[in-house]
């Protein structure tokens, strides 16, 4: 698959396995317009609709990652046919490990849209900030919600009850940054990343990810995951794994599997 989605809007691009979504406004330090958060929203139906995707990056051009929703058009009232959040929310349920590539400053919403992916991989020359107090708002539920879920109350006071700019040691230490490789390893590491997850069996990755998400919210569902588990014994992918080991050789996991075929 190519590239999908003209001029400054993001854009998508399915090679192998991974799928690479990338923010293209550099020179508005990839702000998202009213038409990016539509087109981010397509994008994503379509991963979730390509059984051959595995792992999904978020990228951008330029040296900011991300500095949220175009606060001109917030302060015109202009109201998109997705929120921001809509967004986030909708990065957060990739059924696939997603990667958010920090390669450039996060600000603004572009905390939340990384903090929305599983992993977080970053520049050690990369700092955040989140303005929210600073233009009268409280951030919105699901956001905070987020951020609580992902890194602790006590972190997330420090990054929106201070607005301060928070370097890249401390989002490591925090946990919201996954792992932290210099500029010049950012890209071969993901690369790494991305080559690992695509090995293993796709069945037991999506349920592992359902699983934490579960356990991780606020109502966990214990009983959901434990079926899962039972039923990925019963998979084709561990069927295949077990074939693999007794022939020594490494498996070969199907693009679709049912987790619940006997």
């Amino acid at each position: 698959m190519g590239l999908h989605g003209a001029g400054d809007v993001p854009k998508l691009e399915v090679i192998g396995h991974r799928a690479r979504l990338v923010l293209q406004r550099p020179d508005k330090r990839n702000r998202l317009e009213p038409a990016d958060l539509e087109q981010i929203i397509s994008h994503l139906q379509q991963i979730q609709n390509n059984p051959s995707v595995r792992v999904v990056t978020l990228e951008a051009e330029g040296p900011s990652w991300c500095s949220g929703y175009h606060l001109g058009a917030l302060a015109e009232g202009e109201r998109p046919q997705f929120d921001f959040g809509d967004v986030c929310d909708a990065l957060a349920e990739v059924k696939v490990p997603t990667i958010a590539v920090l390669g450039g400053n996060v600000h603004g919403g572009g905390t939340d849209l990384a903090i929305a992916c599983d992993l977080r991989v970053g520049s050690q020359e990369i700092v955040l900030g989140m303005p929210a107090a600073r233009i009268g708002i409280q951030y919105y539920a699901t956001g905070l919600q987020r951020f609580v879920q992902r890194v602790g109350a006590a972190a997330t006071k420090r990054i929106f009850l201070t607005s301060e700019t928070i370097t890249a040691d401390e989002l490591l230490r925090v946990g919201y940054l996954t792992e932290v490789v210099n500029q010049s390893e950012l890209d071969s590491r993901v690369k790494e990343l991305c080559a690992t997850i695509a090995e293993l069996s796709p069945n037991a990755v999506k349920l592992t990810k359902l699983a934490i998400d579960n356990l991780a919210g606020a109502a966990p569902d214990l009983q959901e995951a434990q079926d899962n588990h039972l039923a990925s014994l019963k998979s084709a992918d561990h069927r295949e794994a077990m074939r693999a080991i007794k022939e020594k050789r490494s498996p070969s996991f199907l693009v679709e599997d049912n987790a619940r075929d006997e």
